[in-house]
């Protein structure tokens, strides 16, 4: 009954977040006018196109985005048996940053070539990570693979500043580091929307072989499953979830880290319900930290990244604190 309530409630809260992002922002519509708007999309009043060509690729990119973020965070803790486990602080957001500078850098590169260059970084971060993961000290440490995830963060980040500085491109991909989801366009959505749904599905098939290892590799052998296929199909899940999200967005850390530990405190640890209950919260959490970044300074925006982070960073001392990791 817990679970429903709560589910009930999530889908409520997200389709009213939606639901404003589409009216809040540097200037603010009627119902009416949203309204109407939705009934003829692509019209030539004003007011339908900024919703049409805006705010409406704007909202749906970030309910794909938080959900994409918060369940390779899951997929992640799950696999590696590390609360702290997100593709933020495990560096594989600045490897995906690092393959935006260099495609940047080289090019004038379309949706489909920033989509490329995304997933290759953070396949080169996510080969470290399942390397170091099989390795006994990483296993029985968290705080190990926090602190090589922190290392292949900062020398990508670093990488990825000097090409930025180097090539001078300042302009064109400050938007990606400090993350935001202001310039996301159609054919972006068109593209990307099906490969994270691609990755959340891949992850609901997956939800009980996770439930599984997030016990422990023994559990897993025991029932007659493979825990090392497992984390190879739970990875190529995170590839196609975080390496899609920051090539809308830029690096957006701790996001991955807080909604499933926040959704467990209300479904459980059983992944069957952990999985869902991420997408809904994780989408529900982003649109909320979207919209924020509209109304704080207006007409200026506040990066969304940083929005996130300022609540991520006292979630994560608390976790800490907490003696969960």
């Amino acid at each position: 009954m817990k679970k429903k309530i709560f589910f009930l409630f999530i889908v409520v809260l997200l389709v009213l977040a939606s639901v404003s992002s589409l009216r809040y922002g540097a200037s603010d519509n009627s119902w009416r006018e949203i309204y109407h708007a939705l009934l003829q999309l692509g019209g030539n009043n004003q007011t339908q196109q900024l919703i049409y060509y805006l705010r409406l690729p704007r909202t749906i990119a970030s309910l794909f985005i938080g959900a994409a973020f918060a369940v390779s965070g899951a997929l992640m803790q799950g696999i590696t048996h590390n609360p702290l486990a997100d593709s933020g602080l495990l560096g594989i957001n600045a490897g995906a940053g690092l393959g935006l500078a260099l495609v940047f850098a080289f090019t004038n590169p379309t949706p489909a070539m920033t989509m490329f260059a995304s997933f290759t970084g953070a396949a080169i971060a996510l080969a470290i990570i399942y390397i170091a993961s099989s390795r006994i000290i990483f296993v029985r440490s968290s705080i190990h693979m926090v602190l090589l995830g922190a290392a292949i963060g900062s020398f990508f980040t670093a990488l990825s500043q000097s090409i930025r500085l180097l090539f001078n491109l300042n302009q064109e991909i400050t938007f990606w580091f400090v993350g935001g989801s202001a310039n996301v366009t159609w054919p972006q959505i068109q593209i990307a929307v099906p490969v994270m749904t691609l990755g959340i599905m891949g992850a609901w098939l997956l939800r009980n072989q996770i439930t599984l290892l997030s016990i422990g590799d023994e559990a897993a052998i025991s029932l007659g499953k493979n825990p090392q296929r497992i984390r190879q199909l739970s990875m190529f899940c995170v590839l196609l979830l975080a390496g899609t999200a920051v090539s809308l967005v830029g690096a957006i850390s701790f996001l991955g880290l807080i909604i499933p530990h926040i959704v467990r405190f209300f479904v459980g640890h059983d992944y069957r319900w952990v999985i869902p209950a991420t997408v809904l919260f994780g989408a529900f959490f982003f649109v909320v930290a979207d919209v924020l970044s509209r109304l704080i300074a207006p007409p200026l925006e506040t990066p969304v990244g940083v929005i996130v982070t300022l609540i991520g960073v006292p979630l994560l001392l608390l976790q800490i604190r907490k003696g969960n990791v």
